[in-house]
């Protein structure tokens, strides 16, 4: 795994353990601009991805606000 990768998954995890939206739309936006850069793979977008929209942003019992 790379460097930034790792850097984006602590945040991500950051922001849903804070229970904040809006550190979890950032964390989202961070990946996706990653991704457009090519400095993490589509694999590793796709599960950023699952983490922070799946289980988070679009999960109501996550209870983010």
């Amino acid at each position: 795994m790379n460097n930034i990768y790792d850097e984006l998954k602590k945040e991500i995890e950051y922001a849903l353990n804070s229970k904040s939206l809006t550190l979890a739309y950032q964390a989202y936006g961070a990946a996706k601009m990653a991704r457009k850069l090519s400095a993490i793979t589509k694999e590793q977008f796709y599960e950023l991805n699952e983490i922070v929209v799946v289980n988070g942003i679009n999960k109501p019992s996550a209870g983010l606000k």
